[in-house]
């Protein structure tokens, strides 16, 4: 399976600095990600609307939602960013506890194999989704 997003550019789930080596060789930053991750991406910005990845591109600070590089000081070290197979996204017109119940209970994101979610502990405000190899739904509550 090859895939190119519909509705992500490459400056949205990358970092600035592999941007600027890459910005005139798009096809090289798609094959840095799992395919089943960018599909997956596109079917829930088409179903849910406006989601925000990474913001440096419009002066913000996140820059590894999507695909972090090896050596990176962000997350785990083994994270499923790292393998182009995860991404963070804030959704702004729908709630991350409605899109939780609809991956939970199976609607049309069958790649999805991770989701984390928030606890009474922890506040989670953001999407995070992989397709690890694993077979079902793992819930993580970081």
């Amino acid at each position: 399976m090859d895939y190119i997003p519909k509705y992500f550019r490459p400056y949205e789930l990358i970092p600035k600095e592999t941007y600027e080596l890459l910005k005139n060789r798009p096809w090289v930053v798609w094959q840095l990600f799992d395919p089943r991750t960018l599909y997956v991406g596109d079917r829930i910005r088409e179903k849910y609307g406006k989601m925000i990845c990474n913001t440096w591109w419009w002066g913000g600070t996140h820059q590894y939602r999507g695909w972090r590089p090896i050596g990176c000081k962000e997350g785990a070290e083994y994270s499923q960013h790292r393998f182009g197979r995860a991404l963070d996204l804030v959704p702004m017109g729908a709630t991350v506890e409605d899109i939780w119940s609809d991956i939970e209970a199976g609607d049309n994101f069958n790649y999805i194999t991770c989701i984390e979610k928030g606890s009474a502990e922890t506040e989670i405000t953001w999407l995070h989704f992989d397709t690890r190899n694993y077979k079902g739904l793992l819930i993580v509550y970081p």
